[in-house]
């Protein structure tokens, strides 16, 4: 029992003090039932004693706590009374918004009766517009069915005022379209009676145009009356458009020489105006002769309305189509048909004089080519120069004839030490290195590049590049006659191609090599005698194409010349004399721009036939002696620049050709070795046919010299070709060395194309080695094939084998033909012991 007490106390602490019991005893004690009744017990006890201390506490401040309620019991009271008050404001407050509600109610009453009386005050306007213009509508029709469409304009445009105030109202909108169907009308009706006023017909060869007699009277009908009841329905323009275009037609159309029905003749009558027509086309003077006319009848039988839009409409397009189809056509370009001149100012000024007192357009126009006519006039004559070009070059047949080139130059006469000192020709080789005989396929094709890339200058746009040479000068390029009259020797020398032996490029050949020496010097005097004369000359052909050139440029130059001398009045013949000086440039520029086509796309002329017509120009060009004709010289270089590009063309071209044909040979590798060596004789065959091939194809065109110099070049090519191949190989069999020595004769047997000379030692030799730089070296080639180690070295040290190889190429050649052996490096030895010029 004294348990539970003791639980049950421990109990209450931790109740009177808020906390969670910490006694061991009641933790681990066990709680029953009993427990309760003594807690409880213990608390009520506990509460009593509390409450008293409390009442003993609070003794003293009852008094203070009775105020406290009085207090509290007026906030009561305060309360209710607030609760009240509130009450009645929100009662006053519903009824005022009650009041608001009904005040709102019938202001919205007032507002429909407003709208009603406003809308009843609308509708009766609406109604009376409506009224007004339905009576106008009818009336514009009464005045449509009686034929009166001027009043009827009269009264749509003023019918504006009276349509209803709202657009998209129902009546306004049946109005509206009542109103446009009514204009429609009107203006069908001013249309016609303006075509009935101006009416303008066409049958298949007839035209007409016949005007009202009322037009230029002052009465309602005419034009001007139509045109302002156009106006008041606001579209005017697009009826005279219509009008204007019908007269433009008529008018200018016959006039055009494109047309396919042309003006043929005219009737011209009180009212009316008939032009006839037809496929033939009219004579300059009577298209003047109808352009005054027609003016004329435009100002005396149309209203001054339809005269301006007339005017302004056709008048300037006349003017155009004047000038470019039948002044400028007209105006004579030949010398003796200038009296048609005359006659042609007269027209123009019998129609410009007639513009002035109308004051109309136009006059501008025509003075403007008046005062341009020389202008004109030389672009007339350098259009028919150029056309004439461009006719000479397509109307060519391919016809050849045979000229001559003849050039006669003063010399000295020297010793005879001299003479043959001279006479010794230099070595071709100078300039010829090894990479020009060894040249690669890719330095060929590039090469033919640019001599294609060198016809682009045919316009003359690099003209004054004259040091742009790219190839040796040709043969034909000086001029005849002695072109130079201030007796410079030495430029002449140039243009036979004396002297050209060191060039760098071989393609272009000179005159130096047969060309015919008519009179020499004297070889055998010992002291310098007088100067003496040598004429050389050559045969050579040519087409028809350069005589068209040059007729077309004498008869420019030869016109230039009268009108020096002579005077017109329409014409300031001084600045025509100069123009036409300027042509021939002009015509020279037409040719190198148009000439490498025309000679490409013809079946029977080629670049030889474009570069000989050109040499045959410059030699006729040179002749030319005309003061004023300052760019004669630049015109003459340019020529010859594109003869030598025409001729390098071609010349690659060829180089080419051979160049592939022996691609075909592989480097005559395996030339022993079917069926290597039927290809390798495949190749040189075709080689040997084509050189033979072109030198009978060109034989007939080229002069000798040029001929052979052009073979010479072709076949410098396939013998370099040939000796570089041979070079290139590392091992030579004996039967190998004896089939290329068959190859190597077979392509010597070319020698045969060159003539032989034996005006030194009495005996034929051959110039071969004169047109082909590498065939004394080729030769050599040949001998080493078929030579033993002895003869090598015998050619080396005692011959002049030295002076065509180097020591590597000799060497590289012995050890490729002989095995090893103490022969080989002994006369290995005694080569190197022994430089070449090739190697210094």
């Amino acid at each position: 029992m004294s348990d539970d007490v003791s639980v049950a106390q421990a109990l209450k602490d931790a109740i009177i003090k808020g906390s969670y019991p910490q006694s061991e005893e009641l933790l681990t004690s066990d709680l029953s039932s009993n427990l309760i009744s003594s807690l409880l017990s213990q608390i009520t006890q506990t509460r009593a004693e509390l409450s008293h201390e409390i009442g003993i506490a609070t003794r003293g401040e009852t008094k203070d706590v009775h105020q406290w309620i009085v207090q509290a019991r007026k906030v009561q009271e305060d309360i209710a009374k607030c609760k009240l008050e509130s009450r009645k404001i929100v009662e006053e407050h519903v009824h005022l918004q009650n009041l608001r509600s009904q005040a709102a109610d019938h202001n919205a009453k007032v507002n429909l009766l407003n709208s009603e009386i406003e809308f009843s005050e609308t509708l009766k306007h609406e109604f009376s517009n409506i009224a007004l213009a339905s009576q106008a509508l009818k009336e514009v029709e009464a005045d449509l069915l009686s034929g009166n469409p001027f009043g009827a304009a009269d009264k749509l445009n003023r019918l504006g005022g009276h349509a209803p105030l709202s657009s998209r109202s129902r009546s306004a909108i049946i109005t509206r379209d009542l109103k446009d169907e009514l204009r429609l009308k009107t203006r069908v009706q001013l249309e016609a009676k303006l075509h009935a006023q101006i009416n303008v017909q066409k049958e298949q060869y007839t035209t007409w145009i016949q005007v009202s007699p009322t037009e230029t009277t002052a009465t309602s009908n005419n034009s001007d009356s139509i045109l302002r009841a156009l106006d008041q329905l606001g579209e005017p323009q697009d009826v005279v458009e219509s009008l204007t275009d019908k007269l433009r037609t008529f008018f200018l159309s016959p006039l055009r020489k494109s047309s396919r029905l042309k003006y043929s003749a005219y009737r011209l009558g009180e009212h009316k105006l008939t032009v006839e027509l037809g496929h033939e086309e009219s004579s300059f003077d009577k298209v003047f002769d109808y352009v005054s006319s027609f003016t004329q009848f435009l100002h005396t039988s149309m209203s001054k309305t339809i005269q301006d839009a007339a005017v302004q409409a056709i008048y300037p397009d006349l003017m155009a189509l004047l000038v470019n189809d039948w002044l400028t056509p007209e105006l004579p370009i030949d010398l003796d048909k200038l009296d048609r001149l005359d006659q042609i100012r007269q027209q123009m000024n019998r129609l410009l004089d007639q513009l002035e007192t109308l004051s109309w357009h136009g006059r501008t126009e025509l003075q403007a080519w008046t005062n341009q006519i020389n202008r004109i006039w030389l672009a007339k004559r350098k259009a028919a120069t150029l056309d004439a070009v461009r006719k000479g070059l397509a109307s060519s047949k391919g016809v050849l004839r045979q000229v001559e080139r003849v050039e006669t130059r003063i010399i000295d006469t020297q010793p005879k030490e001299h003479a043959q000192e001279e006479s010794i020709p230099e070595d071709w080789n100078a300039n010829w290195d090894e990479d020009a005989t060894e040249e690669s396929e890719s330095s060929i094709k590039a090469k033919a590049q640019d001599a294609e890339d060198d016809e682009a200058s045919g316009w003359g746009f690099d003209d004054d590049d004259d040091d742009e040479t790219a190839e040796a000068k040709p043969a034909e390029t000086s001029t005849d006659n002695q072109r130079d009259k201030n007796g410079d020797d030495g430029e002449e020398e140039d243009a036979w191609g004396w002297g050209d032996e060191d060039t760098e490029n071989k393609t272009v050949p000179t005159k130096k090599q047969g060309a015919k020496e008519t009179n020499t010097t004297n070889k055998n005097e010992k002291e310098p005698a007088e100067p003496q004369q040598q004429t050389l000359s050559e045969w050579y052909s040519i087409s028809e194409v350069p005589d068209y050139i040059l007729e077309t440029i004498g008869k420019d130059v030869s016109d230039a010349e009268i009108l020096k001398t002579t005077t017109h009045a329409s014409l300031d013949t001084s600045i025509l004399s100069r123009g036409l000086l300027a042509l021939p440039t002009l015509a020279m520029a037409m040719f190198r721009a148009t000439a490498p086509s025309y000679y490409g796309a013809s079946p029977s002329l080629t670049d030889i036939h474009r570069y000989n017509d050109s040499l045959y120009i410059v030699d006729r060009l040179g002749q030319l002696d005309v003061p004023g004709m300052s760019n004669l010289e630049g015109d003459i270089k340019a020529i010859e620049r594109f003869a030598r590009a025409a001729y390098s063309k071609e010349m690659e071209t060829q180089r080419l050709i051979v160049w592939d044909l022996l691609e075909g040979a592989q480097g005559f590798s395996s030339c022993t070795q079917f069926p290597y060596s039927q290809e390798i004789e495949n190749a040189v065959s075709a080689v040997v046919d084509r050189v033979r091939a072109l030198h009978i194809e060109w034989q007939p065109v080229l002069s000798p010299s040029v001929l052979l110099q052009s073979i010479g070049t072709i076949l410098t090519t396939v013998t370099g070709k040939i000796i570089y191949a041979i070079e290139e190989l590392d091992d030579i069999s004996e039967p190998e060395s004896r089939k290329l020595t068959e190859y190597c004769q077979q392509v010597a047997g070319l020698d045969d194309l060159f003539p032989r000379d034996d005006s030194l030692t009495g005996q034929p030799v051959s110039s071969t080695a004169v047109y082909v730089p590498s065939w004394i070296r080729f030769q050599y080639l040949i001998q080493i094939l078929e030579s033993s180690l002895v003869d090598i070295r015998y050619l080396w040290t005692e011959g002049e084998l030295s002076l065509e190889f180097s020591q590597r190429e000799v060497v590289s050649l012995i050890q490729a033909l002989f095995a090893e052996s103490r022969h080989r490096r002994d006369a290995i030895n005694a080569i190197l012991a022994k430089q070449s010029p090739w190697d210094l």
